[in-house]
């Protein structure tokens, strides 16, 4: 469960997550300081519940509380204020607030509040996740129309189908490996049972080009690789359709992709990578280790990913240079040399060009951040 709380005092966020994990230590907490910073996090994560402070500089609490419910009307918001003049509740309620309580905050209160709304959305997800089984599998069948799909109130449109095929025993947990692929691949609805033993995700696509998707996923692999040792799987992409009323053109050709030979020689690539990153590699080395010519490989990873092997090998080293930089004790020298690079300068304006900020940059932003749950 993902909650945000938005104050403008910093000791009344410390404060009230705290009493929050106090309740339930698993919750995913984010924090913003003012309205703008709120709507920030909320459009690059999937919060369930939202605590506003009513009384902030630029957009007020009745204000957000009114652009949530415009963009995200599903969303559970509840209203704190250190004024108790009965207009501010009643606007609160008016405009789709699911509590309101008085500061100075009671910790039982504010639990009881926070508990009304989390046992809501857990009834409401349990509802929605039988509706969208039930409708996927429809949709195996035969093609749906927009009404039906209209009244799933899915939080997005999906325009895509990728299937992972789950190779080894046992299978993971699927409620972690759900929560972990869906927050690397984003924008995508993880269908809750399997379907004829596949893992169905529904995902919206800006690009009608699955190459970008494809390479999300094969990078993801090297991620989910650290929670979920030992697992063996692969992915299929479907192509991106019009309409979800006919997602099942997208399904039937992620199927498909799940028996591209092709996959089996990335992923044995991205292994082979991912272990020897820091050595000075070339095509026509990798392309031994997988006993291909090196223009074949050149050609499986522009086919398949879209991309060349030096991009590959570049993005594997910056990803494990932004692990490193966690580290305050590293210098950029050592962290250049220890993922790979001929010299630190050259790291640097690689890391830049890709992230868009220093090396030095990004450790700084990092440090800035307020620690979430």
């Amino acid at each position: 469960m993902k909650v945000l709380l938005v104050d403008d005092e910093p000791l009344e966020l410390v404060n009230l997550k705290s009493i929050l994990l106090s309740y339930d230590p698993s919750l995913e907490i984010f924090t913003a300081e003012n309205g703008m910073a709120a709507w920030s996090q909320l459009e690059k994560n999937q919060i369930d519940i939202v605590c506003l402070d009513i009384r902030m500089p630029g957009w007020d609490g009745i204000e957000i509380l009114k652009r949530i419910k415009h963009k995200w009307p599903h969303l559970k918001v509840m209203l704190v204020s250190a004024y108790g003049e009965f207009h501010y509740a009643q606007e609160a309620i008016a405009s789709g607030a699911s509590a309101y309580i008085l500061k100075p905050v009671i910790p039982e209160e504010y639990v009881a509040a926070f508990k009304k709304m989390y046992e809501e959305i857990q009834s409401m997800k349990n509802e929605q996740s039988f509706i969208l089984q039930a409708a996927v599998e429809g949709w195996l069948q035969e093609d749906t129309n927009e009404e039906y799909v209209n009244f799933l109130s899915l939080p997005i449109q999906p325009n895509v189908v990728v299937i992972v095929k789950i190779k080894s025993a046992p299978q993971p947990d699927k409620g972690e490996w759900d929560a972990e692929f869906c927050e690397g691949l984003q924008n995508v609805i993880p269908v809750p049972h399997p379907i004829k033993g596949d893992w169905v995700y529904l995902m919206r696509s800006k690009d009608s080009d699955t190459q970008e998707i494809k390479e999300k996923l094969s990078f993801l692999k090297m991620t989910l690789a650290e929670k979920f040792q030992g697992i063996e799987w692969m992915f299929g992409v479907g192509e991106v359709v019009q309409s979800p009323a006919v997602l099942k053109k997208s399904l039937y050709s992620a199927l498909q992709d799940t028996q591209n030979k092709d996959e089996s020689i990335i992923q044995q690539c991205l292994d082979y990578l991912s272990s020897n990153y820091a050595s000075s590699i070339t095509l026509t080395d990798l392309a031994k280790v997988v006993h291909l010519s090196a223009s074949h490989l050149s050609r499986i990873f522009k086919n398949n990913l879209g991309v060349t092997f030096v991009d590959v090998l570049t993005k594997i080293r910056i990803e494990r240079a932004k692990d490193l930089l966690k580290n305050n004790d590293l210098s950029i020298q050592f962290i250049s040399n220890h993922v790979g690079f001929s010299s630190p300068d050259y790291f640097s304006s690689t890391f830049r060009k890709l992230e868009g900020v220093s090396p030095s940059q990004y450790r700084s932003k990092k440090d800035d951040t307020y620690p979430c749950s």
